[in-house]
C-alpha cells in the first residue's frame, strides 16, 4: 500500500511539473533561509559557551553615579576590588584581573610585528577560563614577572616552526620570556587577544604593585568565579560593602553581569574589551524574521497544495466510485504532501551548505554547519518537516475526501466558500509578512544611513590615524610631524591621547562656584595645538591651544557644550576647574578654560555626548593626518617612507578614520544587510506562491474568460477583473502590516541614543511595491489566459 502511494505521489509530481517546482522551490528557499538565520543566531548565543564553568563566571561592572555621566554602566572596576572580594566573600572561589595593553610592537631577531591584542593578567586566567594551553606549565603560567603567553598564530609569526618556550621577545626597551603557547581563542570568545603578559610587578616596580591594590580609580577588567550558579542579586549588595571597607568612592557602585550576557547585553556599557558585541534585540528580530520566512514558505506551500488539490476533485470522485475508502484517500494526500516537504528539506540543507561560507564572508561571521549535526537539531528539523507535511496535506485530505462522489464529479468543491476563504486568508498572511519586512528593511537602512551621515562634530574623511607605539616613537612625534608637513599633499597633522571613536578616560573635577561635596566626573583627552583644526572641530568661544601661550601646557583647557550645560555657566571662558593631581583629596591642579568647543561624538552614537575637557600635551600616542585624497597612493607611500626613516624599530601602521568608524558599527551593518537579504527572499517566496495561484485562478476561470472574449470584452477589462481580487487582499495585508511594523521598528529604534524617525514614505513605498509586484505577477498569468483562443477554452471535455 505504501509503495503504491509513493509511486502515485512521484507520478503526480512529475505530471504537474510547474506546480511541483513552485512548491518545492518556495518551501526549500524558505527552509534554507530559516536554517541560515538560525545558524547565525546560534553563533551569537554560543559566545563564551566553550567555558565549562560559564554558569559560575561573572564580570564585575561599575555604575558611575557621579554628576555629568550619561552612560552610567562601565566595564572596568577598582584594581584592588577583585582580590578583596575573593578574600571577603565565601561565595567567590577565584578571581582574575585583566588590563588591556592594545597592539604592542614585538621583535624577535629581524622579525618586527605588532600583536593583535595584548592583555596583562594573572595565572588565574587559565583557572577560570578554558583556553587551551598547548605547551608550557599547567599551573602558575603567569606567576613570574616579565613573562608572556603567546597564541599559536603569534608564536609562528615570531618564531616560525622553532620552539618558542624559554625564548625572549623584545617590546621596546623591555624583554619578555615566553612561558607557554596556547591555542588561538575560539571565534566565539568575547575576549580577543594573541598575547598575555604577567601582571606580577617587576622587581623594584613599587608603583605598579601599589596600583594593583588601589581603590583610587577604576581601570581593570575583573571576573569572578562563584562556588555555584547563584542569583546575582544576593551578591551585588556585598560588593559595595567590600569597596567601602577599602575606602572606595561613594559614586562608584560595583555590580555583576553573567558571562552569558557579556556578548548579548552590553550595548550600553562603556570601557570594555568587547568590540564584537551585539544586541540581543537584533537577534530576536532575526529569529522573528526566520520564523516569518519559514511561516511564509509554509503558508505558500499550503496554499499551492490546497489550490492544486481542487483540480484533482474528479480524480477523488472517480477513485471513490471505484471503491476507494476515505482513509486511503487521506493517506494518499498526506503522503504526497510529506514527500514534497522532505524533498524541500533536503534541497534546503544543500542550499544552506552552499550559501553559508558565502554569507559568512559577507556578514563577517563564523557560523558553523556542524551545528546541524546536533541530534536535537536533527530531530527538531525532522519533526518540523513531518508536521508541516501533515498540516499542508490535511485540508485537501480531510475536506476533499469527505465529499460525495456525485458532488465532487460536478466540480462543486472548487467554488465552495471555505476553499476560497482559506486561500484568501493565506494570501493576506503572506503579504502581511512581506510588507512588514519591507518596511522594516527601509527603517533599518534609514537608521544606518543616519549613523553614517550624522554630523559628528568633526571631519572623518581624508583623515589617517597613526599610532605611536612606545616612548621612543612618541618622543619623535614632533619630528615626524615636521617632516610630513613638507609634503603639500599633507593638509594638517595633530596628536591626541585617544583616536576618535575610541572610549575616553574619565576623571573627577571640581568646578568654580560649585560645592565641593558634589561629585562631578567628565571625559578627558589631551591634544596638541594642531589637533582641533586638523579634525575640523569648531571653537565657539575663546581660542584653541597655541604655542604663543606657554601657560597652555600646564594650566589651560578646552571644554565642550555639554560641560557648560552641566555647570550652567553662561560665560565659560576664564572659569577655573580643578583636577586631581595626587593621591590625596587636596592634591589638585587649577586649569583655566580658554575655549569652548562644539560638541562632538567622541564615542559611538549609541551613547549620548558627555561633558568633556581637553588638556594640552605635545607628546601624545595617536596622530591624525589630513591628506589630499587626489594623490592618496603617493601620499601614503611618502608617509610610510618617512616613518621608517624616523622610527625604524617600530612597525608602521595606519588606518583611515572613516573605515575605523565603519568597523564600530559592523554589527549593525551586518544586521541591516542580513535583514534586507532575507526580506528579498521572503518577497520572492510570496511572489512564487502568487504566481502559482494566479495560474490556478486563470485555469479555473478559463471558460469564463473565453465567453467574455466572445462577447467582446477587452483585454484591459479582463485583466482588471481577474487581478482586482488579489489587489484587495494585498491592501488588506497592508492595513494589517503597517501598524504592526511601525510598533516593532519603533521599539528597535529606541535602542539608539541618536535615531531617525520613521517616515510615512517607507510605508507607502512598501504598499505600492506590493501592489506592483502583485499586478505584474498576476497579469503575466492572466494575460496568457486572456489571449488564448476562445475556441480552445470553450471546447467541452
Amino acid at each position: 500500500m505504501f509503495n503504491n502511494y509513493l509511486k502515485i505521489a512521484l507520478r503526480n509530481l512529475a505530471k504537474n511539473r510547474f506546480y511541483s517546482v513552485l512548491k518545492i522551490a518556495g518551501l526549500a528557499v524558505g527552509l534554507a533561509a530559516g536554517i541560515l538565520i538560525a545558524l547565525f543566531v546560534y553563533e551569537d548565543f554560543s559566545y563564551d559557551g566553550f567555558n565549562e564553568k560559564k554558569d559560575r563566571i561573572v564580570r564585575v561592572l561599575t555604575i558611575d553615579q557621579a554628576e555629568g555621566v550619561k552612560s552610567k554602566l562601565v566595564g572596568v572596576s577598582y584594581p584592588g576590588l577583585a582580590p578583596a572580594i575573593r578574600r571577603d566573600l565565601p561565595e567567590v572561589v577565584n578571581s582574575v584581573r585583566i588590563s588591556e595593553q592594545g597592539r604592542v610592537p614585538l621583535k624577535v631577531g629581524e622579525t618586527l610585528i605588532s600583536s593583535e591584542g595584548t592583555f596583562r593578567t594573572e595565572s588565574s586566567f587559565f583557572e577560570i577560563f578554558d583556553y587551551k594551553v598547548l605547551s608550557g606549565p599547567s599551573k602558575g603560567i603567569l606567576d613570574e614577572p616579565q613573562t608572556v603567553v603567546l597564541t599559536e598564530t603569534l608564536a609562528k609569526k615570531l618564531f616560525g616552526n622553532a620552539d618558542p618556550l624559554g625564548k625572549t621577545v623584545q617590546s621596546g626597551t623591555q624583554n619578555f620570556k615566553v612561558k607557554a603557547v596556547m591555542a588561538d581563542p575560539p571565534t566565539n570568545s568575547h575576549l580577543r587577544f594573541d598575547m598575555l603578559r604577567s601582571m606580577v610587578p617587576a622587581p623594584g616596580d613599587s608603583s605598579y604593585a601599589q596600583f594593583l591594590n588601589s581603590f583610587s580609580g577604576i581601570s581593570v577588567y575583573s571576573y569572578l568565579l562563584l562556588d555555584r550558579a547563584r542569583d546575582l542579586n544576593t551578591i551585588i549588595p556585598k560588593l559595595k560593602q567590600v569597596a567601602d571597607k577599602n575606602q572606595g568612592y561613594a559614586f562608584f557602585v560595583p555590580t555583576l553581569q553573567y558571562l552569558n550576557d557579556v556578548h548579548l547585553n552590553s550595548g550600553d556599557i562603556l570601557f570594555e574589551h568587547n568590540t564584537n558585541k551585539t544586541d540581543a534585540a537584533n537577534l530576536y528580530v532575526l529569529a522573528t524574521i526566520a520564523l516569518l520566512v519559514v511561516l511564509l514558505a509554509a503558508v505558500n506551500f499550503m496554499n499551492l497544495v490546497t489550490a492544486h488539490a481542487t483540480g484533482r476533485a474528479k480524480e477523488v470522485g472517480l477513485r471513490k466510485v471505484a471503491g476507494a475508502v476515505r482513509t486511503q484517500l487521506i493517506g494518499q494526500h498526506l503522503l504526497e504532501s510529506i514527500v514534497v516537504t522532505v524533498l524541500s528539506a533536503l534541497l534546503a540543507i544543500g542550499l544552506a551548505v552552499v550559501m553559508l561560507p558565502v554569507l559568512n564572508n559577507i556578514y563577517q561571521r563564523n557560523a558553523r554547519l556542524d551545528t546541524l549535526l546536533n541530534p536535537v537539531v536533527l530531530l527538531g528539523m525532522a519533526a518540523f518537516v513531518l508536521v508541516l507535511g501533515l498540516l499542508a496535506g490535511s485540508y485537501p485530505a480531510f475536506v476533499l475526501s469527505k465529499f460525495r462522489p456525485v458532488t465532487v464529479l460536478k466540480g462543486a468543491f472548487k467554488n465552495t466558500d471555505s476553499g476560497i476563504r482559506l486561500r484568501q486568508s493565506l494570501v493576506v498572511i503572506q503579504f502581511t509578512i512581506s510588507i512588514a519586512l519591507m518596511v522594516g528593511t527601509g527603517v533599518v537602512f534609514r537608521q544606518m544611513r543616519y549613523i553614517q551621515s550624522k554630523d559628528l562634530g568633526f571631519s572623518r574623511e581624508q583623515i589617517i590615524s597613526i599610532p605611536f607605539k612606545g616612548q621612543a616613537a612618541i618622543g619623535r612625534a614632533r619630528t615626524f610631524q615636521a617632516e610630513l608637513k613638507q609634503n603639500p599633499n599633507i593638509l594638517g597633522t595633530g596628536t591626541t591621547t585617544n583616536k576618535m571613536g575610541q572610549q575616553l578616560g574619565r576623571t573627577t573635577f571640581v568646578p568654580e562656584g560649585k560645592p565641593t561635596t558634589t561629585n562631578y566626573i567628565a571625559s578627558i583627552m589631551a591634544v596638541d595645538e594642531s589637533f582641533v583644526p586638523t579634525m575640523g572641530m569648531k571653537i565657539l568661544k575663546g581660542r584653541n591651544f597655541s604655542l604663543d601661550f606657554p601657560a597652555d601646557s600646564a594650566s589651560s583647557m578646552l571644554i565642550n557644550e555639554e560641560m557648560v550645560k552641566l555647570l550652567n555657566w553662561k560665560e565659560p571662558v576664564g572659569k577655573i576647574i580643578r583636577l586631581p593631581s595626587g593621591p590625596n583629596p587636596t592634591d589638585a591642579t587649577a586649569y583655566t578654560v580658554v575655549g569652548l568647543i562644539k560638541d562632538f561624538n567622541f564615542a559611538t552614537i549609541r551613547h549620548k555626548v558627555e561633558p568633556l575637557f581637553m588638556l594640552y600635551n605635545k607628546n601624545n600616542n595617536q596622530l591624525a593626518v589630513k591628506i589630499n585624497t587626489a594623490n592618496a597612493p603617493e601620499t601614503l607611500a611618502f608617509i610610510e617612507k618617512t616613518w621608517k626613516q624616523i622610527n625604524p624599530e617600530t612597525p608602521y601602521e595606519y588606518s583611515f578614520l572613516d573605515a575605523d568608524f565603519g568597523k564600530l558599527y559592523r554589527s549593525e551593518q551586518a544586521f541591516a544587510t542580513m535583514f534586507s537579504h532575507f526580506t528579498v527572499l521572503a518577497l520572492f517566496i510570496a511572489v512564487l506562491g502568487l504566481f502559482g495561484l494566479a495560474a490556478f485562478t486563470a485555469e479555473q476561470r478559463r471558460k469564463e474568460i473565453g465567453i467574455r472574449r466572445v462577447l467582446g470584452a477587452e483585454t484591459g477589462s479582463l485583466l482588471y477583473l481577474l487581478s482586482r481580487e488579489f489587489i484587495k487582499l494585498v491592501l488588506v495585508a497592508f492595513v494589517i502590516a503597517s501598524p504592526l511594523a511601525w510598533y516593532l521598528m519603533n521599539r528597535w529604534l529606541d535602542g539608539f541614543a541618536y535615531r531617525t524617525d520613521q517616515s510615512a514614505i517607507l510605508f507607502v513605498v512598501a504598499g505600492v511595491a506590493a501592489v506592483l509586484v502583485t499586478l505584474i505577477t498576476v497579469n503575466l498569468q492572466v494575460f496568457k489566459a486572456v489571449n488564448a483562443n476562445p475556441v480552445k477554452s470553450l471546447r467541452s471535455e
